[in-house]
């Protein structure tokens, strides 16, 4: 069963401004007869100083309440509804419209925040269910792009206390996601907006050991390339269960640019028809590619030098096997192309940075493709063309549209943003958030033991 994660503040904000709005239509039932003389000594009016009173307390009040919230908790994209909700009451305070019109707005909308904080859930992510405790350590490796790396791998100090570790590596991912909705024509929110309505992302942590030795001197090994504007623990609730289990996962932090251009000078967009436009885009992705590409071969020859213990900790590998999503699927695939490995999986991958070669080229190792049930249509970037076509090259390959998977299902904003990714077109139910992410599990198992 997932937890679900507790925000006190949203509970907390929408009593405040829901009191308000009960003080406020009381006056509909007792309204306020000011005389000229009560202008002078407002105190000749109770109710209305009353009123005056709670004007001021109400107004500080809820922006103390919205200050507290943004740093204890971190703010959601329904915070924007609460905050919609108090700007009506201020504006019936205001204008003291008799039909008190702007009063029910602001109810309206009360009602549809609170509705949200129940129907949007924020889960935790699931704690893992192997033998073995878990501990998570950063490195930098010694390749031309210094490249960070979370390591996530079994460790035996069952009586050292799990501390808390932050999900979010950087504060440049919402900036990231923010553009590349913008290149998709998702959403005409302005940047502030969209930083506020994902602030609480920065407030996520999971609990895991830290820095302890790794369990023994042979381990398997993971190697998990993460898909475009993601981050290297944005797949923190599959890899703990692996580490868990006995495996050591790698989870490099690729460096590509969100936007490929200057989107300003020459307003391009992720999706086109212009023949120019998908081939200058396909050769700048393409290049992005090289560079993840170029990532893994390092850590690859990290992992092969037998010097672990200069970065990590003194192991042998006993397999790798490799896993990306989206990009990541396809950097994956791309590296089994040109090194013998155990196996890849790729799910949902993004084939549109390949080039011609790339998708007539053979995979060397045992490869797994989980896609999505729907494809995106009206995409031309994100066309299932390229996957037919390299599937046709590599008949060997495995392929499986998976019922109910969207293309952002095996991230961990699964628990985060299940409901709130129904918005932008994805598949998403309550029964599917969590049971996607363990297929994948159960699947990576498979390939690997087959």
């Amino acid at each position: 069963m997932l937890k679900r994660k507790f925000y006190i503040y949203e509970l907390i904000l929408a009593a405040h401004v829901g009191f308000c709005i009960l003080i406020e239509v009381q006056s509909y039932f007792h309204p306020i007869e000011r005389k000229v003389d009560e202008y002078v000594n407002p105190k000749a009016n109770p109710h209305a100083n009353h009123n005056q009173y709670f004007d001021l307390y109400g107004f500080f009040g809820f922006f103390l309440l919205l200050g507290l919230k943004w740093l204890i908790e971190g703010t959601r994209s329904n915070t924007l509804l609460i905050m919609l909700a108090y700007l009506f009451f201020f504006l019936d305070r205001v204008f003291q419209y008799t039909d008190k019109v702007f009063c029910q707005v602001s109810a309206i909308a009360t009602i549809i925040y609170v509705w949200t904080c129940i129907a949007f859930p924020v889960y935790e992510l699931p704690l893992p269910t192997g033998k073995h405790k878990v501990s998570y350590k950063t490195i930098r490796l010694h390749d031309p792009y210094q490249t960070f790396c979370s390591v996530y791998y079994p460790c035996n100090d069952h009586n050292l206390k799990e501390q808390s570790v932050q999900w979010l590596p950087k504060k440049l991912y919402t900036d990231q996601l923010y553009q590349f909705i913008i290149c998709r024509g998702w959403t005409p929110l302005p940047q502030w907006c969209f930083s506020l309505a994902f602030r609480f992302l920065e407030k996520i942590q999971f609990p895991c050991l830290l820095n302890v030795p790794v369990l023994g001197d042979k381990h398997p090994v993971i190697i998990y390339s993460h898909g475009l504007t993601q981050h290297q623990n944005a797949y923190s609730a599959q890899c703990l269960q692996w580490a868990s289990e006995g495996y050591v996962v790698f989870c490099p932090q690729h460096q590509e640019m969100v936007y490929p251009w200057d989107v300003k000078d020459t307003k391009i967009a992720y999706k086109g028809t212009y023949p120019e436009i998908i081939e200058k885009f396909q050769k700048v992705r393409s290049a992005h590619l090289e560079w993840r590409y170029e990532q893994v071969i390092h850590l690859l020859q990290f992992l092969k030098s037998g010097k672990t213990k200069e970065l990590f900790y003194e192991f042998q590998p006993t397999e790798i096997n490799l896993i990306g999503h989206s990009f990541g699927g396809a950097t994956v695939i791309k590296v089994g192309q040109n090194i013998k490995v155990n196996s890849i999986i790729a799910h949902d991958p993004w084939l549109f940075p390949f080039k011609e070669e790339d998708l007539k080229k053979k995979v060397q190792n045992r490869c797994l493709i989980l896609s999505k049930e729907k494809d995106i249509k009206y995409d031309e970037v994100f066309q299932e063309r390229t996957l037919k076509e390299f599937l046709q090259n590599n008949e060997k390959i495995q392929h499986y549209k998976v019922k109910g998977m969207d293309h952002v299902h095996t991230n961990d904003t699964t628990y985060f943003l299940g409901a709130d990714m129904v918005l932008f077109g994805q598949l998403r139910t309550s029964e599917t958030v969590h049971h996607i992410n363990q297929l994948m599990i159960q699947t990576f198992h498979l390939i690997v033991i087959r």
